[in-house]
């Protein structure tokens, strides 16, 4: 069943906290959820951010990852308006590092489970209840290790093609994005947490992947729906079809080549199908920076050293000073 635009606007609404920023209610059945939000050098978006998530979670944990100090100081700023809990880091710990204090912390204080999402991204109104709901319907021995909303605008992101597009059923599905998902803090446990190795991309899927290879699943729960874009999304026209392209920056581009090298060599075994999927994937994306994208040789040169750092087996936070201030 195609998803109409009436269903992403109605799904895309936030939800607004108070006058004064604090959270006046929280919905039945999520007393249980934590949230986490991970800034670098947030803009005026995390304000939207911040009002779409304190209405539907009892606990709000702010990760900041060494932003600026213009940016630091808005972020407190905003975080105590809103009587948020923020941790600053000395150091850009990447996405992983960031998902796990933030877990760690949560589960310590006596949460079930944790919303993932980004300093842009906007919780549709009454997500967190929908997944929950998700948990409720889902049979088996065990509970979900995470529960995902449909991603809108982002499909290509998911290189498998096992997102669904159907609704009235949930379903089992390889792989989710991060922004927008609930994880079952037993399995962050059980799994050993995220990998920190890949610092920021295939963060998602190297969890999902470690998870299912425990026997948890990872189910994308129909009826949630959550629009969500990737880097600075614009459309083209390529002889008869309309081509949308992320227009990552070079930085980006060596993270998602190099840790998709890593990614393939750890998992081909494991999802041949999956990895197949995004090895056709990566040679779109370079077809589209190639035809669409500006700086194409600084992101071109960033792809190639992040395949060769990739099957060198480098990891963690790259260290190159070349494509740094792109990030």
């Amino acid at each position: 069943m195609k998803v109409t635009q009436d269903d992403i606007r109605r799904h895309s609404e936030p939800v607004r906290a108070g006058v004064s920023g604090s959270q006046e209610t929280v919905a039945p059945g999520t007393r249980s959820v934590a949230a986490c939000i991970v800034s670098y050098n947030p803009g005026p978006e995390a304000r939207l951010t911040l009002c779409s998530v304190l209405p539907q979670v009892s606990k709000v944990f702010v990760i900041d990852n060494a932003s600026k100090p213009e940016s630091e100081v808005t972020l407190t700023g905003l975080c105590a308006e809103f009587g948020i809990a923020l941790i600053a880091n000395k150091d850009n710990i990447g996405v992983a590092g960031a998902y796990n204090q933030a877990a760690s912390m949560a589960m310590s204080q006596g949460y079930e489970w944790i919303l993932l999402m980004d300093q842009d991204a906007v919780a549709p109104v009454g997500l967190v209840q929908q997944l929950m709901r998700g948990v409720d319907r889902w049979g088996g021995t065990r509970l979900p290790a995470v529960l995902c909303p449909l991603s809108i605008l982002s499909i290509e992101s998911d290189p498998s093609g096992y997102q669904s597009v159907v609704r009235g059923a949930d379903m089992a599905v390889a792989s989710c994005l991060n922004a927008g998902s609930i994880v079952n803090l037993a399995a962050w446990e059980a799994v050993g947490g995220y990998d920190e190795d890949f610092f920021v991309d295939y963060v998602d899927h190297d969890f999902c992947f470690r998870c299912r290879q425990h026997g948890w699943e990872v189910v994308q729960v129909c009826g949630a729906v959550m629009v969500h874009s990737s880097g600075s999304p614009t459309r083209h026209r390529f002889l008869w079809k309309g081509i949308m392209t992320s227009n990552q920056s070079a930085l980006r581009r060596y993270y998602i080549a190099r840790n998709r090298i890593l990614f393939h060599r750890k998992y081909w075994r494991f999802d041949t199908r999956w990895v197949l999927h995004d090895v056709c994937n990566a040679v779109k994306e370079v077809v589209l920076v190639v035809l669409f994208e500006s700086s194409k040789r600084e992101k071109l040169s960033a792809i190639g050293v992040g395949v060769v750092d990739g099957c060198r087996g480098l990891s963690g936070k790259m260290q190159r000073k070349r494509f740094m201030a792109g990030r």
